[in-house]
């Protein structure tokens, strides 16, 4: 399957933030967005710039994966119109929460990041549906 999806429930201490799951294909992976600047990031599709990924130290202390160390950013587009951007899936680095951005939760920053090395540049995941 060359997508992921993020499945999303509302916080219901915080309203601006959302925890859930970015699946791809059988595996899922514990995520949280929002709960900082304007919120979790809006229902609907993304394309996931996989040909722009941002790895090593240049990247802000919440980038980075707390079980191994990396920093990386993966950048996704919104396909419709908003006036929010800079969205991106990375590691829950700093402080729980995002700015928008799905931050992937603990171990499982790490699992995400070495399936997404271990599959090849032409079957890593181009969209993403969130909802």
């Amino acid at each position: 399957m060359n997508k992921l999806i993020f499945e999303k429930t509302k916080d219901k201490s915080n309203n601006k933030t959302a925890s859930g799951f970015l699946k791809w294909a059988t595996s899922s992976f514990s995520a949280i967005s929002g709960g900082y600047g304007k919120g979790a990031l809006p229902d609907g599709d993304y394309t996931v710039k996989t040909r722009n990924v941002v790895v090593g130290s240049t990247l802000k202390s919440g980038f980075k994966d707390k079980k191994s160390g990396e920093k990386w950013f993966i950048p996704i587009e919104p396909n419709f119109n908003t006036d929010r951007k800079g969205f991106g899936i990375h590691p829950d680095g700093g402080p729980t929460g995002t700015l928008g951005c799905i931050g992937l939760r603990s171990n499982d920053a790490s699992r995400f990041w070495k399936k997404w090395n271990k599959t090849l540049l032409s079957s890593r995941p181009t969209s993403l549906i969130v909802k």
